[in-house]
């Protein structure tokens, strides 16, 4: 969407939506890599209020922060607001067959299929057995 808006005429000095029909959340695609995985995942929960202390502590120093700006995303979380927007206005603007956009679902199916793959090919296995002490 972004190089389609590079090379629109149309776009210029225009303010468009970038979403798409379902805002996920951190759970859903969590759940979503589980079930293409076919693993469960090891998810450690963090509190809003510790990654925004994070990202105050870490903007006080010059080296840190990037990984300051990376900790943005907290203050979405905490927002809790839904992103999700109709794009045909976005689609139409910049000539965008909606059709040809990936859905998270089908670039992460198509992710772990080729991860997979590539993980059988090699001969990896699972660690989950794996201890130590």
């Amino acid at each position: 969407m972004a190089l389609a808006s590079l090379r629109s005429d149309a776009a210029v000095g225009k303010t468009m939506t970038l979403s798409g029909p379902k805002a996920w959340t951190v759970p859903e695609v969590i759940a979503l890599c589980e079930k293409l995985a076919n693993a469960r995942a090891e998810v450690t929960r963090v509190p809003i209020w510790l990654l925004r202390a994070t990202r105050s502590t870490l903007r006080g120093f010059q080296w840190a922060r990037d990984a300051a700006d990376r900790l943005a995303f907290a203050d979405i979380l905490a927002a809790n607001e839904d992103f999700s927007a109709p794009m045909d206005e976005t689609y139409a603007l910049l000539g965008v067959d909606p059709a040809s956009v990936t859905t998270v679902e089908a670039y992460l199916g198509e992710y772990y299929s080729s991860i997979l793959k590539k993980l059988k090919e090699v001969g990896a296995t699972s660690r989950q057995t794996d201890f130590y002490v």
